[in-house]
């Protein structure tokens, strides 16, 4: 259970996963945070240890397992994505603060994380599961695809990519931008 969120509990509901130990190269930079967000990680500023935050990534993943890990990883990153463009919906916002209410430790998890992906690296399964994102409710696009924006005069109004529909297409202009530099 994440530090901070009480979740109920039923016995019928509770399932064991098998486990094998935790390489960290093998989780994406989502499943670093929100395996470090679950985890005993203080929430003060500190340095710590590579070890450190790779126990605690471990401590993280084993309490959540692999499932529900990756699960939260994709909704974390779906959020992120449509956060960064300014297109989260109300729903979309608080189950987002119903999963991370302490904003602050899911930024310094995302710190560690990021420090972790430098120092353990990324294996190749993780790498193409990085980018992958998920929505835990409606997304602005609809299912579309496509975002209208409108502006006061109708020649002013456009339709923008979803960045998480055609998450592919971005990707693919954001590589082809890069290699004509």
């Amino acid at each position: 259970m994440m530090p901070g969120t009480i979740a109920e509990r039923r016995a019928e509901a509770v399932t064991v996963e098998a486990t094998t130990p935790i390489d960290v190269s093998d989780l994406t930079g989502g499943e670093r945070t929100v395996a470090l967000y679950a985890s005993d990680m203080p929430n003060g500023r500190r340095h710590y240890t590579k070890e450190q935050f790779t126990a605690w990534i471990a401590q993280g993943a084993e309490r959540l397992g692999r499932t529900e890990m990756r699960r939260l990883a994709l909704y974390l990153r779906g959020w992120q994505v449509l956060n960064v463009s300014d297109l989260v919906t109300s729903q979309i916002q608080a189950r987002h603060e119903q999963r991370f209410p302490r904003a602050f430790r899911l930024v310094r998890a995302g710190q560690g994380a990021a420090l972790s992906i430098h120092v353990d690296g990324m294996s190749a399964e993780a790498l193409a599961r990085n980018g992958v994102v998920d929505l835990d409710g409606d997304c602005p696009c609809q299912g579309t695809g496509g975002i209208m924006v409108w502006g006061i005069d109708p020649d002013e109004s456009y339709e923008r990519l979803c960045p998480v529909h055609r998450r592919a297409e971005i990707d693919a202009h954001r590589r082809t931008m890069l290699a004509a530099h």
